[in-house]
């Protein structure tokens, strides 16, 4: 032992000190941050190969936001997120996944829930809650077995609006329910399957919405690189836009943690890369869909809506996404107002995992 080994012990039965707490201490010293870039977010839509295709849900749910005013990040946000998604890099590092145990799976759940506003001068509004869950083997390789509930609960805001909805959507009102022990690939959205073909030995053609093992494994640990494969260019319009250009790299890190089957490297390798991204702020304390609390990093996005990554402060474990409006009436792509208020959430995600000793029986 030398006299840096002894340096290391003093004081290390001292916790690390809380991110919130230095981003306080950080906005006493910083000068306020640039504005966020603004770009329009992926819209996540749900492709189901096992025959069966839903209704893509858009609106908000009704929740006063006010972590941000007007949009508009605090100061020494950027810098504080930048601390915060370094500390959560380190937390998941420390803490690799469990092995599966022979014979056991990974149970991942994902809950994915969206508010859409209908009929009369959009005066009615409808939430609906897609439940997906996936069993992983020891192997952790695909076919994996998948049950996903459609609208396993939908809820309007009067019954005029149920019945309403029960004669302009008369296929979408009850839930509808996809099972496959053929799975090869995962969406992002909770309610999102890929089929493999009967009989055939690899069907399924990954991507950023529906990641395979096979297309996490060739994504670069190290952060640089990888935030270099965030901002290529597949999957994006022939000539995106600038806004889009910025955004692109955010939405996809989102995509890839929402699967629920990136290992703790990559998404260790994820939070570092996301620290380099333009326009990211620290807000406060969040929830996703479970009401777990964690904190949000989050990118401003083309028509005043804010994407946010829920992440755990204290294991670094990503629990979920929110899509928040933070400003009143947002005009869509083609300069039509949309039916948000300032606060509402547009859609909200949560991700959970278990080792449990058994999976369902799908014949």
């Amino acid at each position: 032992m030398n006299e840096i080994d002894l340096l290391k012990q003093v004081r290390a039965d001292v916790p690390q000190p809380d991110p919130m707490a230095l981003a306080r201490a950080r906005q006493r010293l910083l000068s306020p941050s640039p504005s966020p870039v603004r770009g329009r977010p992926i819209t996540l839509r749900r492709t189901i190969i096992a025959g069966t295709l839903a209704a893509t849900l858009a609106g908000g749910f009704l929740i006063n936001d006010v972590v941000v005013k007007d949009g508009a990040p605090p100061p020494g946000a950027v810098a504080d997120a930048g601390t915060f998604l370094a500390a959560a890099a380190d937390h998941t590092s420390a803490s690799p996944d469990a092995p599966i145990p022979s014979g056991q799976y990974r149970q991942i759940t994902q809950r994915s829930q969206r508010s859409w506003n209908f009929g009369p001068r959009n005066s009615y509004r409808g939430t609906g809650l897609d439940v997906t869950n996936l069993w992983i083997g020891a192997d952790r390789n695909p076919p994996y077995t998948a049950i996903s509930v459609l609208d396993a609960k939908k809820a309007f805001s009067s019954e005029a609006a149920r019945k309403y909805w029960a004669t302009v959507d008369p296929l979408n009102v009850e839930p509808q329910t996809l099972k496959s022990r053929e799975v090869c690939a995962v969406g992002t959205n909770g309610g999102s399957l890929r089929v493999r073909p009967k009989g055939a030995k690899n069907g399924c053609r990954p991507s950023w919405f529906t990641p395979t093992p096979a297309f996490l494994a060739q994504l670069p640990r190290d952060p640089d690189r990888l935030l270099a494969r965030l901002r290529t260019n597949d999957g994006l319009p022939p000539v995106p836009s600038p806004a889009r250009i910025a955004t692109a790299p955010f939405d996809r890190a989102t995509l890839i943690l929402a699967s629920g089957i990136a290992p703790a490297d990559l998404r260790a390798a994820l939070y570092q890369a996301i620290r380099m991204i333009p326009g990211i702020s620290l807000q406060a304390d969040a929830v996703n869909l479970d009401g777990r609390t964690g904190r949000a990093v989050s990118q401003l996005q083309q028509f005043g809506v804010r994407k946010e990554l829920i992440i755990d402060p204290r294991t670094g474990q990503f629990i979920g996404l929110r899509e928040v409006a933070t400003i009143t009436a947002p005009l869509n792509g083609d300069g039509d107002p949309m039916s948000y208020r300032r606060g509402d959430i547009i859609s909200w995600t949560s991700v959970a995992t278990q080792i449990t000793p058994i999976r369902p029986t799908i014949r």
